[in-house]
């Protein structure tokens, strides 16, 4: 089987980090031949080259995006739109047996299947309704219901995400796929620092691009909280963005007075390497569609306190974190009692080691979508 994946992006961020282990189940395990469209090149490139796919630069626009007012969005329409041709005449001449597309974000693939009358898959991996990033000239339920109608198959990761669509775009119903976004294990897990007794809460990651929607200002404004009352803990801030996005979360940690206390990097090569630093990760999205980062701490053992909003809920449902009100003062509470009692830490640090060993001996999420494609294919 010939299967076309549509990147919206080439960037190594969380819809396209899913992409090279998908791949490589495709083609090294399953035989299939992969090609991936990019609309510029990217350090994913490198990573779905080695993973066995063929990657094609094919330029195409966004339909939804941060800034994408109605004046902004109408145009990003048109452009996003305009994209299409170029798209039908590829996959006419490519000839896939199945295109998938791994973004909401980005049409052009669903239409080109449609034309082209070639099933496609669409991998949903962002809420679409409530995600303020997500905006466009067109209703996000109307996004949703073009979705439906675009789509053979449709893969969500989570429950969350499958429940937002359903509600606007029932037509989904008897489609839709709840699989996990694929994550490569880290091989294992970390053993503790060993200059460390384990017991204590003081140290804190949080990863992702610096936006409202992530928290990054909610974190500065709970150390704050905590120093008032006498404890300190240190923050990392990772894979912020870019110099400007830096310099505002150092000007807002110097209002709270925690400067000395948080260190903001743009980029981490080793993620790995801040689980294991970390005594816990924060993950402080309202809206989070599946938490990439909370599945990757938990894998690493190292537990994860999140907002009680979103999929975090699903994620650590069967332990491994601490879930609060997504409140910066509630953030503070928990920090400020799990400092207190290192028996309530170390039982939580310990459940979070057991999730590791629990997630790591789970089915691949790569295995399952590719046997979900295969179920398309023979299916039609």
């Amino acid at each position: 089987m010939h299967i076309l994946f549509i990147s919206h992006s080439a960037d190594l961020m969380g819809a396209e980090l899913s992409l090279p282990p998908v791949v490589r189940e495709a083609v090294r395990v399953r035989g299939h031949r992969v090609t991936v469209t990019v609309p510029a090149e990217g350090p994913l490139c490198a990573e779905l080259t080695a993973a066995g796919a063929a990657v094609v630069v094919l330029p195409t626009s966004l339909w939804m995006g941060r800034r994408f007012n109605p004046v902004v969005g109408g145009i990003r329409l048109l452009q996003a739109l305009s994209s299409f041709p170029r798209y039908r005449r590829y996959v006419a001449r490519s000839k896939p047996d199945l295109v998938v597309t791994n973004s909401v974000v980005v049409p052009a693939g669903a239409f080109a299947a449609r034309r082209n009358r070639i099933r496609h898959v669409w991998l949903i991996q962002e809420s679409l309704l409530t995600n303020p990033s997500l905006r466009s000239a067109l209703p996000r339920p109307t996004i949703a219901r073009i979705i439906a109608s675009l789509s053979d198959g449709a893969v969500v990761v989570s429950e969350f995400v499958a429940g937002q669509l359903l509600g606007v775009a029932p037509a989904l119903r008897q489609k839709v796929r709840v699989i996990p976004p694929s994550i490569d294990p880290w091989g294992a897990v970390p053993e503790p620092d060993p200059r460390r007794d384990g017991t204590k809460l003081e140290r804190l990651i949080l990863l992702g691009r610096y936006s409202a929607e992530k928290g990054q200002a909610e974190a500065i404004e709970a150390l704050g909280h905590c120093l008032k009352r006498g404890r300190a803990f240190e923050l990392k801030l990772a894979a912020v963005g870019d110099h400007t996005k830096q310099q505002a979360l150092r000007d807002l940690a110097r209002a709270h007075r925690v400067e000395h206390l948080v260190e903001i990097s743009e980029w981490t090569s080793d993620p790995l390497a801040l689980y294991a630093w970390a005594d816990a990760t924060l993950m402080l999205s309202r809206n989070e569609a599946y938490g990439r980062v909370t599945a990757e701490s938990l894998l690493a053992g190292t537990p994860v306190i999140g907002y009680r909003a979103g999929a975090t809920t699903e994620i650590v449902a069967d332990g491994g974190g601490l879930l609060v009100e997504p409140r910066a003062e509630a953030l503070a509470e928990a920090l400020l009692n799990l400092a207190a009692d290192g028996d309530s830490y170390a039982s939580l640090r310990a459940d979070a080691r057991r999730r590791a060993g629990a997630l790591g001996a789970e089915p691949p999420s790569a295995t399952k979508l590719v046997d979900y494609l295969e179920y398309l294919q023979a299916k039609h």
